[in-house]
């Protein structure tokens, strides 16, 4: 699945069985793994997940699975904590989606406005500086390709013949930005791109009759491993293209700080001590936005305990 089509072809020996599987790339298949020590057990439990259908798993949910096995202690010096759907749909909601399916409400009987409209919601661009697995980034993409689906079902008649549905398709991955400090989630979070960005292609596909995969993988979120509070965060997206930071930094007390993390605050506020870990990220947000028309969130709730 790593082999272009023109590298196939010159494996005359390949089973058809093989050429099946499609050209995937995009590095999701560039590195070889270790052979796992399979035995009967774990050979029956990979077979039930191939059979397995997973169209409707949300792949949001790898932050959940991610940060149920990572050590107790680990979370809470990093500040890791999961997000549900349920509380980041909270967030988008009311501050951004709502107000684009206000604004499609009002242009969708307009041809004109209604291809302006789907210009703009294709120039949105979305930063998570803290992204972790990256369900800010999954759940937001699958919300606005939702309200895409919207636009083209009012744009396109349902008897008209598509023969293609790749060109009525504006709304991308490459639209995402996302920071993570560890290596893992930053790939989880690249892969959760991929995934929602596959479910939500079978949905047009499903509405239009025409199958559509974007394979092989020549777009992409942009996830970036490192430290947000030392990164230059226009190194990553240019404030002028960029629309909306969001997300759920990590809150680490001052007491639980590592040296590494207290070391990043002197980097934020160099005069200013026992300031919760998350108050730098709120300095940086807002260093950034300055004079721009970036609009910056972040998810209000009570502040739980790390367990």
């Amino acid at each position: 699945m790593n082999l272009s089509e023109s590298a196939r072809a010159k494996r005359t020996l390949l089973s058809d069985e093989l050429k099946r599987f499609r050209y995937i790339n995009g590095g999701l298949f560039a590195n070889l793994l270790p052979t796992a020590e399979f035995d009967a057990k774990m050979r029956q439990i990979l077979l039930d997940y191939v059979n397995f259908d997973w169209n409707k798993i949300s792949p949001a949910i790898f932050g959940a699975m991610f940060q149920g096995v990572m050590d107790k202690n680990q979370r809470r010096e990093l500040g890791a904590h999961y997000t549900s759907e349920e509380n980041i749909l909270k967030l988008i909601n009311p501050l951004f989606m709502d107000e684009l399916w206000r604004e499609f409400d009002k242009v969708k009987t307009d041809p004109t406005a209604l291809d302006r409209f789907h210009d703009k919601i294709s120039r949105l661009k979305f930063l998570d500086p803290a992204c972790g697995c990256g369900n800010f980034l999954i759940v937001t993409y699958r919300e606005l390709r939702t309200l895409e689906l919207e636009v083209l079902k009012m744009k396109h008649d349902s008897t008209q013949l598509i023969v293609d549905i790749s060109p009525m398709l504006k709304v991308s991955v490459e639209q995402f930005y996302g920071i993570e400090y560890e290596d893992f989630p930053c790939q989880i979070a690249q892969v959760g791109m991929w995934l929602i960005d596959h479910q939500m292609n079978l949905r047009v596909s499903e509405q239009f009759g025409v199958y559509y995969a974007r394979l092989p993988l020549s777009q992409s979120a942009t996830i970036v491993n490192g430290s947000a509070l030392r990164i230059d965060w226009e190194s990553v997206v240019p404030k002028r293209e960029l629309s909306f930071i969001l997300g759920n930094p990590p809150f680490v007390g001052f007491t639980y700080m590592s040296a590494e993390q207290k070391s990043d605050m002197e980097v934020i506020f160099p005069k200013t001590k026992n300031l919760d870990y998350v108050s730098a990220w709120y300095m940086k947000a807002a260093e950034f936005v300055k004079g721009t028309r970036i609009e910056c969130y972040k998810l209000q709730y009570q502040m739980q305990q790390m367990p």
